[in-house]
């Protein structure tokens, strides 16, 4: 009964807390909040988190509760479970991640370890570098490259659109110099931190194919030649806009490795300086070219170039050579002409294989007194000289060709100057009033001209011993011609000017005479045997004081070309219409005859354009 009871009392009390629970509940702690794992040795750095999404009534916070902190260190969103995280390399963070619902809160923490930052240089050198690298280096937010050694320069190439300065670029071209050793860091930063490589490198020496590059040259083979073991030994940039680059040997030193050029073209280059390199390296050249450039004096040592064949200076702005420029004895061709030389040192007497010269447009006091020396030489295309041509210079026994202007009054030639006996055109412009006798015995010149002076008072009594002249061009002051004159059987065109009253009776038997020019010489008369001369085509005798025309006149069947101007001429032999078919022109303006005269020249040369009249007349 007691057990019964109990049971019941038992049961009762049982189903009284249960209404009682009905009525008054406890409050329950709220589910736990997850941020997600654990995040270790990111190489990356940046993390996506992971936390549970949220509920509607929920709202979390992202939060760091430690790890260090700076610019870098961020939360994409600081309210999204899943937001990208952002911190630096070689730290570790701890996460806190805070939900709310209500007043309450839960929390979770979330480990993210990165990597530690490291960075690379990769070699993406040439295989011809030997004191250069080309670098790229792996960069984040900057970097700067440090060198233990002396070196030339660094220069950033482009990489990524980006420009930087040349030490902060990632990619790089290296410059050492030859034979020294380097230690290259690369130090690149995120954020606060920073990681460094660094390379050894212990350069050689200075290669060709550098030097080509510096020239902006080596993938344009039509500039250079090499030889069979890929020297180079050719290299011609005439007007290139690289050729600055030889007056900078100091800027571009691998210039120094193309020694073993042979031919080397710098015409029209901005050279401002004399390119050092050229005469303290390029030992081997036989041919040079520095034309048209801007330096004003040349190195000291411009003689170490011994091979020289071919040497071209001209139009420069170069006052004097050095004293060392008697060492190029293999020297053939030099051309200095409008160089700007006012002076020639005595040693460059020693070129005694110089073949070719030429110094126009220079002015110079005087020529080296030992220039006979140059017993090679065979052209002389000489400068303006303030004083003669020294005694030495009959010595030029191989001179042909030769012409040269003196200032100083009267011009001399040596006594002896007959010795040129190979000499074929000999052009003078001077004031040279008397040629010595020993002139005559020129007897292979052909060509000679004398000008610009007051004239030639004087003449060899032998003049006509000039055999193999064919074209005399000269300034006289005589009232004749020396009776040999007319010996000279082979000349062709003969042109006076200056004074000369009469020309020699027996013209006519210069019968190889084709252009005859004595116009302003107050001349007094046509000689009556111009006619033999068959082969003349062209008589100009304009302004002289010549009253009558030789009936002979008729007998000049080539004649085309007939200028009497400007004379006392009254009348014209009948015999000039024998003329009709030859004569193109015809000058007769200036002269005092009548009316019937030109009428009868109009009639009787109808293929003729006559000149009557021209102002000044």
């Amino acid at each position: 009964m007691k057990k019964i009871l109990f049971l019941f009392v038992a049961t009762a009390f049982l189903m009284s807390c249960q209404n009682e629970d009905d009525i008054h509940q406890p409050d329950l702690p709220p589910a736990p909040t997850n941020g997600g794992i654990d995040f270790y040795d990111l190489k990356e750095f940046r993390v996506t988190l992971a936390g549970d999404d949220l509920k509607p009534d929920e709202t979390g916070t992202w939060s760091i509760h430690s790890g260090m902190v700076d610019d870098k260190v961020s939360f994409n969103n600081v309210h999204d479970p899943k937001t990208i995280f952002n911190g630096l390399p070689g730290e570790e963070y701890k996460l806190l991640w805070q939900v709310k619902m209500g007043s309450k809160t839960t929390t979770d923490t979330v480990k993210v370890h990165f990597s530690p930052l490291k960075t690379e240089i990769l070699d993406d050198s040439h295989e011809h570098y030997q004191t250069r690298l080309r670098l790229l280096a792996k960069s984040y937010d900057k970097g700067m490259w440090t060198v233990e050694g002396n070196y030339l320069q660094i220069i950033g190439q482009s990489h990524g659109g980006l420009w930087l300065p040349d030490e902060e670029s990632a990619y790089i071209t290296f410059y050492g110099f030859e034979n020294t050793e380097y230690k290259i860091t690369w130090t690149t930063w995120y954020g606060s931190k920073s990681a460094s490589e660094t390379i050894v490198f212990k350069s050689g020496e200075y290669q060709q194919d550098e030097a080509l590059e510096d020239l902006g040259k080596l993938y344009s083979p039509s500039y250079f030649k090499r030889n069979e073991a890929g020297d180079v030994t050719e290299l011609v940039m005439n007007g290139d806009g690289y050729g600055w680059m030889f007056s900078y040997e100091d800027q571009f030193p691998a210039l120094k490795a193309l020694k073993h050029l042979t031919k080397l073209e710098l015409a029209g280059n901005l050279l401002e300086v004399f390119p050092s390199v050229i005469s303290a390296h390029y030992h081997k050249l036989e041919y040079l070219n520095l034309s048209h450039a801007q330096f004003t004096s040349i190195a000291d040592d411009f003689g170490n170039l011994v091979e020289l064949d071919t040497l071209i200076l001209s139009t420069l702005n170069v006052a004097s050579l050095p004293e060392s420029f008697g060492e190029l004895t293999k020297l053939r061709f030099l051309d200095m002409s409008g160089m700007g030389l006012k002076s020639l040192p005595e040693s460059f007497s020693n070129l005694t294989s110089l073949n070719y010269l030429n110094m126009e447009l220079n002015q110079i006091e005087k020529l080296p007194e030992q220039i006979g020396n140059l017993k090679n030489l065979e052209t002389f295309r000489g400068p303006v000289l303030s004083q003669n041509i020294p005694n030495s210079f009959s010595g030029l026994s191989n001179l042909e060709f030769c012409f040269f202007t003196v200032t100083s009054k009267p011009a001399t030639l040596p006594v002896d100057f007959g010795r040129l006996a190979n000499l074929e055109t000999l052009w003078l412009s001077g004031d040279y009033r008397v040629l010595p006798e020993s002139f005559s015995d020129l007897s292979n010149l052909k060509d000679l001209s004398i000008r610009y002076g007051s004239g030639v008072s004087s003449l060899p009594e032998n003049f006509g011993n000039l055999v193999s002249l064919n074209r005399l061009n000269i300034v006289l002051r005589l009232k004749e011609l020396p009776a040999s004159f007319t010996d000279l059987a082979s000349l062709k065109n003969l042109i006076i000017h200056g004074e000369l009253d009469n020309l020699p009776s027996d013209i006519g038997k210069m019968a190889n005479l084709e252009i005859l020019s004595a116009g302003h010489v107050k001349l007094k008369a046509i000689p009556e045997s111009i006619g033999q001369l068959k082969k003349l085509e062209e008589l100009m005798l304009s302004t002289n004081e010549i009253a009558s025309v030789p009936a002979s006149i008729g007998n000049l069947s080539k004649l085309t070309l007939l200028n009497l101007s400007r004379n006392k001429i009254t009348r014209f032999p009948p015999s000039i219409a024998n003329l009709a078919n030859t004569l193109r022109y015809l000058g007769i303006n200036g002269n005092d005859y009548p009316e019937e005269e030109l009428k009868f020249l109009m009639d009787n040369l109808p293929n003729t354009t006559i000149t009557t009249r021209q102002e000044g007349d």
